[in-house]
């Protein structure tokens, strides 16, 4: 093969094989961060609609609660009931009068289509309809009415959605509960019939969905998932799509249907591939699943594959032309060399190579000079390398100054944020000292839940703010005695502690090099999180270090509930979270906290636990002299 094709191959392989690497390593981290953002996403809009689901019927169940203890219902439910047959008797139309007053202001503030009473023996003798009134009163109960009003007799019960055939096809549900006299004998059942209209328009809400995403609802009936709101992609779905459990599609209702929550890649009820994420409403039994196509969902990752092959493409063409040249340049003087040097070997005196010398000096003065002038074009091209290599760690350093940038404007922002959060949730307070009197419970609870809601969002901020300065502020490292940092940590938690009825104990630790501030941060993380997720036994803790070669590898063990292994990994991702906000409390930064922190301090932290058998957290701090 001839030296300008084999140099061609060489320079083509040195410069296509860093593209390739850069472009598969770029694309696996973009891909990855895209998938983690996207499932992220759709678990929060799943959270934020089973939330507002929960929330909304949670209301209409305290409000249920509130009926049953009305005095009015309890006083003229029996007259209703006793007088339904005589409904122009002055007795009954002064009940109807004064029930009138107190359930259609209630119907009118939760937006029911109706609050109905039934005798005890399941007849409609109140509604706060008119057009209901005219034409149910004094009907027996409906089969589907007939199990809420069966189940109402003994607590509050939440019926199936059912179509109201009679009242425009229109998708409703019922909340049924038992109703006493004044004696506290059975006096019959509250009924609220609640339009679904509202709530599906809260589900169907497709912001951050893109075209193909939506929200959907089920319920476990039988061997089947029952899908209950309208489709995006199949607006007649509601009560009439099912799934049998164990089938390859709507894998996600089936989870979210059986309780379970979580998120991955599935195939939808269409046969399409999602991404989605599901999640359980105990107090209804639904699930509530949100999901988009895979290829919506992940064109960006298509897109980038394209240019990626692009570049390639004119990479390699490039290099193709640049390895023509440069092996052109470097096999011209060679074989100019060689055929000067077999020429002037053949005896001819003209053809002049370096010097005029005739002897065999000459014709080695004459090869080293043509060698020389190589040289020269190698040390050429050598310079151009050298200047390639340092515009690349020129570019590795608009690369650190620009994450530096980017981490000092999140530090920036969330700092911002925190002012108006501070403003909104001391109005609200304001707003309810000054016109307490005169605000109604809703209303009390609705700031309450404004205050709540800035209260989190303003511990999550100050997490961020906390994940942002780790390898900030602290630069140079310094020798800490791991026995007082623990012993700080502990004083500082001693009121947790005491409460939680807890034992903190703790080996001889070592004296190490590390940052004064974070190493503190790190074993108060760990603590709290023991204490956090304890169980019903008195929480038992304990801190140890064991030396290795090159190492410090620190445990805390606790015999809290425990952690399934399978979730091993992604509790020290950021926002990570295994249990629900009314669980425990938290933001699911901590551990995301305590990873950056033993990252910058160049160690590693892992978790080895079995589900109620406690955890161990295990850190190591590599060995660094002064």
């Amino acid at each position: 093969m001839p030296i300008k094709i084999k140099l061609v191959i060489i320079f083509l392989i040195i410069s296509l094989l860093p593209a390739l690497f850069v472009s598969l390593l770029t694309f696996g981290h973009y891909k990855t961060s895209l998938e983690n953002y996207r499932l992220a996403q759709l678990q929060d809009i799943v959270a934020y609609k089973a939330d507002k689901i929960d929330s909304y019927f949670s209301i209409l169940k305290a409000n249920v609660e509130i009926a049953e203890a009305f005095y009015n219902i309890r006083r003229n439910l029996p007259v209703l009931s006793r007088l339904a047959r005589q409904a122009a008797d002055p007795e009954f139309l002064a009940a109807k009068s004064t029930l009138d007053e107190q359930l259609k202001q209630m119907q009118s503030v939760l937006g029911l289509a109706d609050i109905m009473l039934f005798s005890p023996q399941g007849e409609v003798v109140y509604t706060t309809n008119p057009v209901h009134y005219q034409r149910e009163f004094l009907l027996p109960v409906s089969a589907l009415g007939q199990t809420a009003f069966n189940e109402g007799k003994k607590k509050i019960y939440f019926s199936d959605i059912y179509v109201n055939t009679a009242d425009g096809n229109k998708f409703e549900m019922l909340i049924t509960a038992p109703a006493v006299d004044l004696k506290g004998s059975f006096g019959g059942v509250i009924a609220f019939e609640v339009d679904m209209s509202g709530l599906y328009k809260i589900i169907q809400e497709s912001t951050g969905l893109g075209q193909t995403g939506e929200t959907l609802i089920g319920k476990k009936i039988g061997d089947e998932a029952v899908f209950l709101n309208p489709l995006r992609q199949d607006p007649q779905a509601a009560l009439k799509r099912t799934v049998k459990f164990g089938d390859p599609k709507a894998l996600a209702m089936q989870k979210a249907t059986l309780g379970e929550t979580g998120s991955g890649s599935t195939i939808d009820y269409r046969g399409q591939k999602v991404i989605a994420a599901w999640s359980y409403i105990p107090l209804l039994g639904w699930g509530v699943v949100g999901k988009i196509d895979t290829a919506e969902a992940f064109a960006e990752v298509r897109n980038l594959m394209k240019l990626i092959w692009l570049i390639l493409i004119m990479v390699f063409a490039l290099g193709a032309v640049v390895s023509y040249a440069l092996a052109r340049s470097i096999s011209e003087p060679i074989k100019r060399l060689t055929d000067g040097v077999a020429i002037f070997g053949e005896g001819n005196l003209d053809y002049k190579v370096g010097t005029e010398l005739q002897d065999e000096i000459g014709q080695l003065s004459r090869s080293f000079d043509k060698m020389t002038e190589n040289l020269k074009k190698i040390t050429a091209s050598r310079d151009e390398l050298n200047a390639e290599i340092t515009e690349r760690q020129k570019a590795e350093d608009d690369l650190k100054r620009s994450n530096e940038n980017l981490e000092q404007f999140a530090y920036a922002a969330s700092h911002d944020l925190q002012e108006p959060l501070r403003a909104m949730s001391s109005f609200s307070q304001l707003l309810e000292k000054r016109n307490k009197d005169k605000l109604d419970q809703d209303s009390k609870d609705f700031i309450g839940f404004i205050v709540a809601a800035a209260g989190r969002m303003q511990a999550l901020i100050t997490d961020l703010l906390a994940y942002s300065r780790i390898g900030r502020l602290e630069t140079t490292m310094q020798e800490i005695d791991c026995n007082q940092t623990l012993g700080k940590v502990i004083h500082d938690l001693s009121m947790t502690i005491k409460e939680n009825r807890a034992t903190v104990t703790s080996d001889k630790l070592p004296v190490i090099m590390a940052h004064e501030v974070s190493l503190s941060q790190l074993f108060s993380n760990l603590v709290s999180n023991a204490l956090k997720f304890r169980s019903t036994d008195d929480p038992q803790i304990h801190v140890s270090a064991s030396e290795k070669e090159k190492e410090w590898v620190f445990s805390v063990r606790d015999n809290g509930i425990g952690i399934d292994p399978q979730y091993a990994d992604r509790i020290f991702q950021i926002f990570q979270r295994l249990h629900r906000k009314e669980e425990y409390v938290g933001t699911g930064i901590g551990l995301s906290i305590c990873k950056k922190i033993v990252s910058h301090l160049g160690g590693r932290i892992w978790v080895e636990s079995q589900l109620r058998q406690g955890a161990t957290f295990y850190f190591s701090i590599p060995k660094i002299r002064k």
